[in-house]
């Protein structure tokens, strides 16, 4: 287990079930170097969130630009039409910010195309720990299951909004997913792996959900995963507590960012804003402010930059 650079904990009182077990009252929130996550996002109560091909288009397109952003690993994702999935690995600790990036461009093009105001996604989505060393499989194959074990399609290579098809090489394999590593474990030969994946995902429609046997709300692997991780969790507790300003130490500060002998265009000066703001940590306020700007209309901007 690596090391825990980065922690996000929303820590309140255990409560104890009837069985006498002792629960988490809302999950853990934990961010570190190599950690795998099972993440699921849903439409704010239950809403479809996918209309049109564009609808998937664009949340592709955005989930492409945040996994080159920040260094993810994605293994394998489905869209469904009122949540997705997805199983990314982060070498960096930085999963909050990227999901924050994520469901927040898709919500802003959301409400743009169909004229509506107000949440798009549930705030708190779900990101399950992985044990990478037993849990990888069973949860990448449950994923591209889903379209499957829904009934909305009868195999899963039906199912254009998902990553088995690049997987299994009907598809082009986009530069976000990796596949190489899911395919390494039933062969050497990618011709036999491909094949083996495929055999393995079909037998595992009918299965039980991997996510019925989470700890805590948000671990999906063995005991020692559990006590390793919560080890190095405890370890790192007070990061949470460091100052905006150390956090972001070294970056350029916005007069240099923008300075007005490089701004010759609007789109220049949209491109450094979104700069900024992703890879700098300045808040829409901050930028709003230091170009007279208001923060809704930059909030607006990024949600339609591709």
């Amino acid at each position: 287990m690596v090391t825990v650079l980065s922690l996000a904990l929303f820590l309140l009182p255990l409560r104890n079930t009837q069985e006498g077990v002792r629960t988490m009252a809302r999950p853990l929130r934990i961010e570190f170097s190599g950690a795998l996550y099972h993440i699921i996002s849903r439409g704010i109560g239950k809403m479809t969130i996918f209309h049109k091909d564009a609808d998937w288009k664009k949340f592709i397109d955005t989930l492409d630009k945040v996994i080159h952003r920040c260094n993810w690993i994605c293994h394998a994702y489905c869209l469904m039409g009122n949540h997705y999935h997805l199983l990314v690995e982060t070498p960096d600790p930085n999963l909050s910010r990227g999901m924050k990036h994520l469901n927040q461009i898709y919500s802003q093009y959301y409400n743009w195309k169909y004229h509506r105001v107000g949440p798009v996604l549930q705030g708190r989505y779900k990101a399950y720990l992985v044990e990478k060393e037993t849990r990888f499989l069973d949860n990448s194959r449950y994923i591209v299951n889903n379209p499957a074990k829904a009934k909305l399609v009868e195999h899963p290579s039906d199912w254009p909004w998902s990553s088995y098809r690049s997987t299994v090489g009907t598809a082009k394999c986009p530069s976000y997913l990796e596949t190489e590593f899911l395919l390494g474990h039933f062969s050497s030969s990618r011709k036999k792996a491909r094949k083996m994946y495929e055999d393995f995902v079909l037998a595992g429609i009918n299965s039980e959900s991997p996510l019925k046997e989470a700890k805590n709300q948000i671990f999906l692997g063995s005991d020692s995963f559990v006590q390793e991780v919560m080890k190095h969790a405890k370890e790192s507790d007070e990061i949470k507590n460091v100052p905006r300003e150390q956090k972001f130490a070294g970056r350029p500060v916005l007069d240099k960012i923008f300075d007005l002998k490089t701004l010759n265009s609007k789109k220049t000066r949209n491109t450094k804003i979104q700069h900024a703001y992703l890879n700098y940590g300045y808040t829409l306020r901050d930028i709003a402010d230091h170009l007279n700007l208001n923060p809704n209309y930059l909030s607006s901007m990024l949600g339609k930059m591709k």
